[in-house]
């Protein structure tokens, strides 16, 4: 309800041209598919596994994200790097309006020690140098609340404004490793099982390939401009794919640095203002609660709630 929207994906190179891959084992010194108590390896899982609402939660997901973000070359030392994601049309259209997020472009805490982060880099590049396997690209897209409202006056539908960020994700992809060959797998949105008519759209000047369209699996060739990408969409994506995984994570760890902006911001208005994850039941807690902060503030709902 209160705070934005975050897409993230991972790009990993594959030893051969296997359609997939189980990454928990390629890189099993390095990263784990359970909550490792003991030890230093990243937890990479669901997000909302890997971060439970905890401090300890936190750490874990900060560590994973930063890890993996600066193995694939982005260095992740303020908000601004988290928005600078790669191919066209990535970088949130509406940032300014939101006055909370200009600190947050500027400084992005990092509370786990970089000592620890160094070791686990460390590990995580042994493990990648003997699979064979490496992380290629790793990014989040941020639509603010202000770009989400306005796309829901547009399009009138959740489901279509939550495609029209993913798709330009898709055809980057497409773009890129094409002619390499990927294989792509992404979490089913919403209750949709179809997306035929949709890649259609998306890549009109290709072959659209129908494989499979099930209550658990849909999958897709596209074939175009000596391209070749295999789309697999599957309900529970990030419990049988690590980069699915990964993306869970960056979306996850760029929304709670956002909030914490967010917080930080209003409190600065309202004295000892409780705060909050933007999630429903809490959201409406906190408008209720922050009625003081948001008439000095002066930020208007279309900026700050979103509609959908």
């Amino acid at each position: 309800m209160l705070g934005p929207l975050c897409i993230g994906w991972s790009v990993t190179s594959s030893p051969s041209r296997a359609e997939t891959l189980n990454h928990w084992e390629l890189w099993g010194d390095a990263v784990s598919e359970e909550n490792p108590r003991k030890g230093e390896r990243l937890f990479v899982a669901d997000s909302k596994r890997v971060h439970d609402g905890s401090v300890r939660g936190r750490g874990r997901l900060e560590a994973t994200a930063l890890t993996f973000l600066r193995a694939a070359g982005n260095p992740v030392l303020c908000g601004k790097d988290l928005t600078e994601s790669p191919g066209p049309s990535m970088r949130p259209l509406e940032l300014t309006p939101a006055p909370w997020l200009d600190p947050w472009l500027l400084s992005l805490p990092i509370q786990s020690p970089e000592d620890l982060l160094m070791r686990q880099a460390a590990a995580l590049e042994t493990a990648m140098n003997r699979s064979k396997c490496r992380i290629l690209e790793a990014a989040v897209r941020i639509a603010p609340a202000g770009e989400l409202n306005a796309s829901f006056a547009r399009t009138q539908n959740k489901a279509v404004t939550t495609w029209a960020l993913i798709a330009p994700i898709l055809k980057h992809l497409f773009e890129v490793y094409g002619e390499q060959y990927v294989a792509v797998v992404l979490d089913r949105q919403g209750g949709r099982r179809r997306y035929a008519g949709l890649l259609a759209q998306e890549f009109p000047f290709c072959e659209i390939q129908i494989l499979s369209e099930t209550s658990e699996l849909a999958q897709y060739r596209i074939r175009g401009a000596n391209r070749n990408m295999l789309l697999t969409v599957r309900p529970r994506a990030e419990d049988t794919s690590l980069p699915v995984a990964l993306g869970s994570c960056f979306a996850k760890y760029a929304r709670e640095s956002v909030m914490d902006a967010f917080n930080s911001w209003f409190a600065g208005f309202q004295a000892g203002l409780k705060p909050t994850a933007g999630y429903v039941t809490d959201a409406r807690r906190w408008l209720q609660d922050a009625r003081p902060a948001l008439a000095r503030a002066k930020v208007p709902d279309e900026l700050l709630i979103r509609t959908r």
